[in-house]
């Protein structure tokens, strides 16, 4: 991914460039993330145009369910540089049957045909490959699973769908919150690399369990859901037919899910026999992971490795604002031999330089509670950062106040090197947040959050920042979105959850602004992943 400092696009170019987007990408995951702009990129067909495989299990041998508690997998988990990560996931194969479905192999031709497809996401999987192959070889599960986030994500941990599925693993916010995987306003853990690995292989272990360790069905039921693959098989029982992946009832995009998945594999297990060319990635770490026990600003530690913004924030897409989360242990992923200036800092200095903070003397009338409130800081955080051991205060007391983080403004702190300069507005007679957001193609939302307003009443001769000089930084994190719309959906409302301006979406969609919204009409919009 080309670098924010070095190489800002213009928004349309970007927009451009995004092509292989949710309506573009193969049938298993259609509202997974465009591939993102600077690969060979070409527009795929949807698996919808290829005809499906006849789910015939007389014409082709079925994939035999694995029994992992009696079939031990003999793998050679050698870590040696000289082995390739290629061959070691081959030794750990474990679902790639000899003979193949037919649904297998036109999956396995649509890649061949696709050779740009295919380079851009192993170069995708570069940083995160070898991680989730670890996992994997720890937990005990097939190296095929390693495969499982280029059917998922095209693994982009930025990638997001219109069913708010987020990160490598495509986790939405009810199964992310049941593995434990926390979601506020400073941090979402679908899209931390490790802990939504570690959430990803706890889940995938449970369902292997759940259908009787035939792992094509635990695949079917992550993609569908555990309670639809269950009624598929209890009603093929009642009616006394195959239980097995190829002859339950599937939605058609499950049905594609697990080919996607075996025809990677098919296609990694032999390449030669393909005349397929894989990028070396070698069989080593690509990153190492420093635990943070306290508050710290991203944009020094940016500055601090000496790394590309674009890159750590395709190692950190987890962070949602410019400091790490006020409470607990929190890790960051640095390209590997980047990471000891952070580690020195960590052991040789005072937390509370960490980050940004200003000074607060304490006047009549104030409490704790409402201190935090004016600074939009959580109290507990207030009350943790001055050692208060109560919420009493004296007057003239001075507290230090940690400055709240906006939305990912490390971006533009250390990416344009000072030249990201604020773009102000006064106020008229007459003027609106609705009419101002309008004129600078902007939201209301962003216009709150960036002048930090309470409501929107404005006075004559207030001055709002209303954007930028160069507002080119988060065209690396745009993602091309298909938004299904709901019961009760208006403009301003999608406007509004999505966090971008009402203009946009009717120039992405060539409708009016007067257009009345039909349920199911599917809406383009492009938008902000880190936002999200």
């Amino acid at each position: 991914m080309p670098s924010v400092a070095s190489n800002a696009f213009i928004l349309p170019f970007c927009l451009a460039l995004i092509t292989l987007g949710c309506s573009h990408l193969p049938e298993a995951n259609p509202d997974a993330t465009a591939i993102a702009e600077g690969s060979a990129a070409v527009e795929q067909p949807k698996l919808d145009d290829i005809p499906l495989a006849t789910e015939n299990t007389d014409t082709v041998a079925p994939v035999a369910a694995l029994d992992m508690q009696s079939q031990e997998l003999e793998r050679t988990d050698i870590k040696s540089p000289e082995i390739d990560l290629w061959q070691r996931l081959r030794d750990g194969f474990a679902l790639t049957p000899e003979s193949m479905p037919a649904s297998v192999t036109k999956q396995r031709d649509w890649y061949l045909r696709n050779p740009s497809y295919l380079k851009t996401v192993f170069e995708r999987a570069e940083p995160f490959i070898y991680y989730v192959t670890e996992q994997l070889s720890e937990a005990g599960l097939p190296l095929e699973l390693a495969l499982l986030p280029i059917v998922e994500s095209t693994y982009d941990p930025l990638a997001y769908s219109h069913s708010h599925a987020v990160g490598l693993w495509q986790f939405i916010p009810s199964t992310g919150a049941s593995l434990g995987l926390r979601r506020d306003r400073w941090y979402d853990g679908r899209r931390d690399v490790v802990a939504s690995t570690d959430a990803a292989i706890t889940y995938l272990t449970r369902l292997h369990r759940r259908f009787d360790s035939d792992w094509l069905l635990a695949l079917a039921a992550y993609n569908s859901g555990q309670g639809y693959v269950s009624k598929s098989i209890r009603r093929n029982r009642k009616a006394q037919k195959g239980t097995d992946f190829w002859s339950i009832s599937l939605p058609r995009e499950t049905r594609n899910y697990v080919p996607q998945l075996l025809a990677l594999a098919t296609l990694i297990r032999a390449p030669q026999k393909y005349d397929l060319e894989l990028p070396a990635i070698a069989n080593q770490p690509y990153f190492e992971i420093v635990e943070i026990s306290s508050q710290i600003d991203l944009g020094k530690v940016i500055q601090l490795s000496d790394i590309e913004v674009a890159e750590f924030t395709r190692l950190n897409p987890a962070y949602r604002r410019a400091l790490t989360p006020p409470e607990s242990t929190h890790s960051l992923l640095l390209p590997l031999g980047q990471a000891q200036p952070l580690r020195d800092l960590l052991a040789t200095t005072d937390p509370k330089t960490w980050v940004p903070h200003t000074e607060y003397s304490v006047v009549s009338g104030d409490t704790l509670s409402e201190i935090a409130l004016r600074f939009d800081i959580p109290t507990s955080w207030l009350r943790e950062r001055n050692k208060l051991k109560s919420d009493r205060l004296r007057i003239r007391q001075v507290l230090l106040i940690p400055h709240a983080g906006e939305n990912g403004s490390y971006l533009t702190k250390v990416a344009t090197d000072g030249t990201q300069e604020p773009l102000y507005y006064n106020v008229s007679s007459g003027d609106s947040l609705w009419s101002i957001a309008k004129q600078f193609n902007t939201s209301i939302k962003r216009l709150r959050e960036t002048n930090k307003l309470s409501s929107n009443t404005l006075q004559v001769n207030d001055r709002l920042v209303v954007g930028s000089q160069n507002a080119t930084v988060e065209s690396e994190h745009l993602r091309k979105l298909s938004y299904r719309v709901r019961r009760g959906d208006s403009l301003s409302l999608i406007a509004s959850r999505f966090d971008v301006a009402i203009s946009d979406i009717t120039g992405w969609n060539k409708i009016r602004r007067s257009a009345l919204l039909q349920p199911g009409q599917r809406l383009t919009l492009f938008i902000n992943a880190l936002k999200i």
